[in-house]
C-alpha cells in the first residue's frame, strides 16, 4: 500500500467517524431538550465550515472531504435547531442558509488552496463557543454528549494523520486545532461529571 492510498484510507475512516459524532449529541438533545451546556453557535459555525470544506473537496479534488461533510452539515443543522436558544427555529434556519450560501459564493471566486484556508479559518472559530460554554458550565448543565466528543477526538486524530501523510497544510492546521479544543471540552466535561459531590456540612448554631 502506497502512502497516498494509506492517507486516503485514513481520511475516509476519519470522515465516517466525523459523521457518527453528531448522532449521540442529537440523541442526548432529544432526550433532554431543556438541558443546557450545548453551544448552538459552535454547531452553526460548524455548518458553515463544513460547507466550505465541501467546496474545497470539489475544487481541490479531495473526495474524502465531500460525503462526510455533507452528512455533518445535516447533523449539525439538526443540533442547532433542536438545542434551546433565544432565536426561533425559523430564524436560525434562515441565518444558517444565508451564511452557507455566502461561503459557497465566496469560495467559487477563490483558488482551491485559498478555499481550504477559508474553511480552516472558519473552523478555528467553531470550537470556541463550546469551549467557553463548557468552562462556564456546571454539573447541572450537562447537555454535551461525551460520546460525541470522544468520537470527534478520534476523527481529529485521523484527519491529522491523513493530512501529515498527504502534506495537506490546511487540513493539518484544522485538525490540530480541532484535536486540542475537542480534548479540552472532553476532559473538562468528563472530570466535572465524575467529580464527587461534596455534601454541605451542617452549621451548628450556638446554644
Amino acid at each position: 500500500m502506497t502512502s497516498h492510498s494509506l492517507a486516503l484510507s485514513i481520511a475516509y475512516a476519519a470522515s465516517v467517524l466525523g459523521v457518527i459524532t453528531v448522532v449521540p449529541q442529537i440523541v442526548r438533545t432529544v432526550r433532554h431538550p431543556h438541558m443546557g451546556g450545548v453551544a448552538p453557535l459552535s454547531w452553526a459555525i460548524s455548518v458553515v465550515a463544513c460547507t466550505a470544506w465541501i467546496t474545497y473537496g470539489f475544487r481541490a479534488g479531495v473526495a474524502p472531504q465531500i460525503p462526510g461533510n455533507l452528512l455533518l452539515v445535516s447533523g449539525s443543522v439538526a443540533i442547532v435547531l433542536l438545542v434551546p436558544s433565544a432565536l426561533s427555529r425559523s430564524r436560525r434556519a434562515l441565518l444558517l442558509a444565508t451564511a452557507a450560501l455566502a461561503v459557497v459564493t465566496v469560495s467559487t471566486r477563490l483558488t482551491p488552496e485559498a478555499v481550504g484556508f477559508l474553511a480552516f479559518g472558519i473552523g478555528l472559530f467553531s470550537a470556541w463557543p463550546q469551549v467557553f460554554a463548557t468552562l462556564r458550565g456546571t454539573r447541572e448543565a450537562a447537555g454535551v454528549s461525551l460520546t460525541t466528543f470522544s468520537l470527534r477526538t478520534a476523527a481529529a486524530v485521523g484527519w491529522l494523520s491523513y493530512a501529515v501523510l498527504a502534506r495537506d497544510v490546511p487540513v493539518v492546521l484544522s485538525a490540530a486545532v480541532m484535536l486540542s479544543t475537542t480534548l479540552l471540552v472532553l476532559v473538562v466535561e468528563a472530570s466535572r461529571r465524575t467529580a464527587p459531590v461534596l455534601e454541605e456540612m451542617p452549621v451548628l448554631e450556638p446554644a
